[in-house]
């Protein structure tokens, strides 16, 4: 179960704020893309129906990397399993190359393979629409957060950026369906570089 979960997350991703509004709709912002190489780290609150009808909730704390260059994430991190407390470590790789999703059980050292069903988006999309922009951080730390409302097949997701030209992702909430899944991402830790390059070399278990 803990598989399935993990990589139904996976396939549909993606600070705090005040949620001060400082843009109207009339000026709106330009869709941008993420930087070609970050590291950051996210945590992710899932809820999601099961193929047999049962609710599974986890909370989830990965170290993530994206590089352009290999067309390659990576997540590495831990999942906690709603109400039970159960936990397991996990290690995904999405190869924009070869087609394919790893998703290596760190405890039991299985790895299971599968073909990327819906790739992750790296640039807003044209079609996405604006929704606001407000306040994150606190005090004299503060940035701008615009928000985007962006529809795919069966998956709505609200993605935030930094409003400025670096385009760095703050958080997202996704919806989707098949299985029927909520997400919420808090993005943190943002660094302009690959801090753990071992985390897209593909385990032996994959080979």
């Amino acid at each position: 179960m803990f598989y399935y979960a993990v990589f139904t997350t996976f396939t549909i991703l993606i600070a705090g704020s005040n949620t001060k509004l400082i843009r109207s709709l009339t000026h709106k912002p330009k869709p941008c893309c993420l930087p070609k190489q970050h590291s950051s780290q996210m945590i992710i609150s899932t809820s999601m129906v099961l193929p047999d009808n049962k609710l599974h909730s986890s909370y989830s704390t990965y170290n993530f990397s994206y590089d352009s260059d290999r067309g390659s994430i990576a997540l590495k991190g831990q999942a906690t399993s709603i109400p039970d407390g159960q936990k397991s470590n996990w290690w995904v790789i999405q190869s924009m190359k070869d087609g394919q999703t790893y998703t290596i059980d760190q405890d039991s050292k299985i790895c299971h393979k599968s073909i990327i069903l819906q790739k992750p988006f790296y640039c807003i999309p044209e079609t996405a629409v604006y929704q606001y922009s407000s306040m994150y951080g606190y005090g004299d730390k503060q940035i701008i957060g615009d928000t985007w409302l962006i529809v795919e097949d069966e998956a709505i997701r609200y993605f935030t950026v930094s409003g400025d030209d670096l385009c760095i992702p703050l958080n997202g909430n996704s919806y989707s369906q098949n299985p029927t899944t909520v997400n919420s991402t808090t993005i943190s830790n943002f660094i302009p570089k690959i801090l753990d390059p071992s985390a897209f070399d593909i385990s032996e278990q994959c080979i």
